[in-house]
C-alpha cells in the first residue's frame, strides 16, 4: 500500500517537475501563475487537461486549444519520477530516509530534465540541494543515534566530489563545473544511504552509462569525440541505480571472482 501511495505521489511531483524544469532555467516564478499553461498559445491547462499522465493519453499528445504536440518529456518525466518515489518506498519503507531521498530523486529528475534541455546543472538548484541535504542527514543521523552514518557521508563526497574535482582540473574541457558540484552532492547521499562501497558503484554506473549512450549517441548523428552530451543524467541514474541495487551489484560481483 506504502508503494502504491508513494507511486501517486511521484506522479504529482513529477508533474510540478516538469513545471520546475521549465521555469526555473528562464527565472520565471513556481508560484505565478499557479496554473500551467500552454507554452504555444499561453492557455490555461485545466486541472481535467493537466491529470499526470492520463491527460496526455486522453489529448493525443496534443493542446486542446492550438493543437501544438505537447512534448513527451511531461509523462515520461512524470512516469520516471512515479517510479523513483516507489522505489524509494520499497527500498526505505516509511522512515525519514523516505523522505530525504524521495526529494532527492525528485531534484536529481529536475535537474536531469534542465541538463538535456539546456546543457546546465543550474548553482540555484545544486547548492541548496547539497546545503538543505546536509542538514536533512544530520537531523536524521542523530535522531537516529547513528551519528558515523555522516562520516560516511563525508567521506563518499570526498571521494565522488574529490574524483570529479581532479578531472575537471587536470581535463577541464572534459568535466562541466556543474557536473563537479552535483557529484559532491550524491556522494554525500551515498555514502550516507550505503557506503563507500555502493559510492564508487555509483561512479562507475555514471560513467558506464555515459559511455555507452555517448557511443551511440556520436554513431547516430555522426559526431565526434567532442561531440556534447549532458552528464548530469547519467550521474543521476548511476546514483539511483547504486542506491536501489549497489549492494546487491557487490556482492553478485564478489561472488563470481
Amino acid at each position: 500500500m506504502l508503494i502504491a501511495l508513494w507511486a501517486v505521489l511521484g506522479l504529482v511531483f513529477g508533474s510540478f517537475g516538469t513545471v520546475a524544469a521549465y521555469r526555473i532555467p528562464k527565472r520565471q516564478s513556481l508560484a505565478t501563475p499557479a496554473r500551467s499553461y500552454c507554452p504555444n498559445c499561453n492557455a490555461t491547462i485545466t486541472v481535467v487537461e493537466n491529470i499526470p499522465v492520463l491527460s496526455y493519453l486522453v489529448l493525443r499528445g496534443k493542446c486542446r486549444h492550438c493543437g501544438v504536440r505537447i512534448s513527451a518529456r511531461y509523462p515520461l518525466t512524470e512516469l520516471v519520477t512515479a517510479v523513483l518515489f516507489a522505489l524509494s518506498a520499497w527500498k526505505f519503507g516509511l522512515s525519514g530516509e523516505l523522505f530525504v531521498f524521495s526529494a532527492l530523486f525528485w531534484m536529481l529528475v529536475v535537474l536531469s530534465v534542465i541538463d538535456l534541455e539546456h546543457r546546465l546543472l543550474l548553482n540555484r538548484i545544486v547548492y541548496p540541494l547539497f546545503l538543505v541535504g546536509w542538514a536533512a542527514l544530520a537531523v536524521m543521523a542523530f535522531a537516529s543515534s547513528e551519528p558515523e552514518q555522516l562520516y560516511h557521508a563525508l567521506l563518499g563526497m570526498v571521494i565522488f566530489g574529490g574524483f570529479f574535482f581532479l578531472i575537471a582540473f587536470f581535463f577541464p574541457a572534459g568535466m562541466g563545473g556543474g557536473d563537479v558540484k552535483l557529484a559532491f552532492v550524491l556522494g554525500t547521499f551515498l555514502g550516507y544511504a550505503e557506503g563507500v562501497g555502493v559510492v564508487l558503484m555509483g561512479m562507475f554506473l555514471a560513467f558506464l552509462l555515459g559511455g555507452v549512450v555517448g557511443i551511440l549517441i556520436m554513431a547516430m548523428r555522426g559526431g565526434d569525440r567532442k561531440t556534447m552530451v549532458p552528464f548530469g543524467p547519467f550521474l543521476a541514474l548511476g546514483t539511483a541505480i547504486a542506491i536501489f541495487w549497489g549492494q546487491g551489484l557487490i556482492d553478485a560481483y564478489l561472488d563470481r571472482f
